[in-house]
């Protein structure tokens, strides 16, 4: 899917359900979100006869259950096929998630949690990337897609990295966590 896209969608679900909030959003379309005890994952997304449901591990701070339940929304909003065809096995390879899936995923993400003019006031504040992060809520890998797309969008923005494209599952529970 090009980011174009990923952008279109976004746009669409902010404009009709008002909000930034993964959580909301969720709700607001049927998508059940459900806290669980788990060691290993930070979240996975299910698809049962177009039922959809988000599992989040309950063991993490709230910071990162946002980002988790933002990536999760995104794979059931930009992934339905995947999740519809698979068996409700809990296996991303089984789910043919690859790097691209993760990536848009990732990308979706940081579009829904970090606002264009948030970030650039911090910006000309002089805040480094991971003061930005920080002050937004988001990790330093979300911040550096955003400036990116920033940069690809014409405006003179400086890109310190290029996020890994499966970052959110080796990212530790912290804003400045790479």
């Amino acid at each position: 899917m090009t980011e174009q896209k990923i952008r279109r969608k976004l746009r669409q679900l902010v404009r009709r359900y008002g909000t930034h909030d993964p959580f909301e959003i969720a709700r607001a379309r049927g998508i059940q979100v459900r806290l669980i005890d788990t060691q290993t994952l930070k979240g996975f997304s299910v698809g049962i006869m177009r039922n959809y449901f988000i599992y989040i591990n309950q063991n993490q701070s709230e910071y990162m259950q946002r980002l988790t339940c933002a990536h999760e929304l995104a794979h059931v909003v930009l992934h339905r096929d995947y999740l519809d065809d698979s068996p409700g096995i809990m296996n991303m390879d089984l789910y043919g998630m690859n790097t691209r899936t993760e990536y848009e995923a990732d990308l979706f993400s940081a579009l829904l949690l970090i606002d264009d003019g948030e970030l650039v006031s911090l910006l000309h504040q002089g805040m480094d990337i991971a003061a930005c992060a920080s002050c937004l809520g988001v990790n330093v890998n979300h911040v550096a897609l955003k400036l990116g797309l920033m940069q690809r969008d014409g405006l003179p923005v400086n890109v310190p990295f290029i996020p890994d494209r499966r970052f959110l599952g080796h990212i530790e529970d912290r804003a400045d966590s790479l």
